[in-house]
């Protein structure tokens, strides 16, 4: 069949023009052509077309139309976009997730630790039941979720980051360095938590007031940690994974959590 007008749904695949999309990591404007389905900002970040549907996913004859080597290449393009948002949504945005779980875990922590100190001055008021049932919520995802969450970064997401930046430029050996701080204050809290004997009563005037205050650090460094991989962690990672690899990060997810 031959064409003598070609269709004018097809008229931006074969006279593209640039338009203009703002990058979600850094904001400044980014050209991608009507041929394109994305492209890479200056700061690495890549930028995806909207996907609707068009000729090349409908018409019959899309391929004539358009031409063998822009139509393979828009179908590659297409199902390689569609691979990275859809591994990006399963396994950066997982990430994230848990840190807000983390995040409201933080916010329990420090509530339980108040009730434990007021208790302390008030052993009458009826909190402190409620604090001590709370911190244990918090032991237990601590001790469970967030293991798992920074074994999925240290075993798979920081590795990856790695081999594409080298270890010297990369993010990975502070945040690693962090998770270790984090875990410091987390024994050190549960040392203190243990020396509140288990029927209830007080043995040292002073412990409610250590357990607060290793409560203090283990929220405040868990904090700055989470709100650094939220803003550079996560944007770095999607600018440099391909996505293959964001892909593998599901599986691998999978792997760790059985």
């Amino acid at each position: 069949m031959t064409f003598t007008k070609s269709c004018p749904g097809s008229l931006k695949i074969r006279e593209p023009v640039p338009e203009y999309m703002t990058c979600p990591n850094c904001g400044a404007e980014v050209e991608i052509w009507t041929d394109e389905v994305r492209a890479t900002c200056k700061c690495g970040t890549k930028v995806f077309r909207e996907q609707r549907p068009s000729c090349i996913d409908w018409c019959a004859y899309a391929k004539e139309c358009v031409g063998p080597d822009v139509y393979q290449r828009l179908r590659q393009e297409a199902a390689a976009t569609a691979t990275a948002e859809t591994a990006a949504g399963t396994a950066l945005d997982l990430l994230k997730r848990e840190h807000d779980q983390a995040t409201e875990q933080l916010n329990m922590l420090w509530g339980a630790t108040l009730c434990i100190r007021l208790w302390a001055s008030t052993p009458q008021a009826p909190i402190q039941e409620k604090g001590v049932v709370n911190v244990g919520k918090v032991l237990d995802f601590f001790d469970t979720k967030l293991r798992l969450h920074f074994r999925r970064e240290e075993e798979v997401l920081f590795p990856l980051i790695e081999k594409h930046i080298g270890k010297d430029r990369s993010p990975t050996q502070l945040l690693l360095a962090e998770h270790a701080e984090v875990w410091e204050g987390y024994a050190r809290l549960k040392e203190k938590l243990f020396e509140l004997q288990p029927e209830g009563t007080i043995k040292a005037d002073e412990v409610p007031e250590a357990v607060q205050e290793a409560s203090r650090l283990v929220v405040n460094l868990l904090r700055k940690h989470i709100r650094k991989e939220n803003e550079t962690l996560l944007p770095l990672a999607q600018s440099l994974l391909t996505p293959e690899e964001l892909d593998g990060m599901v599986a691998a997810f999978r792997d760790l959590a059985k």
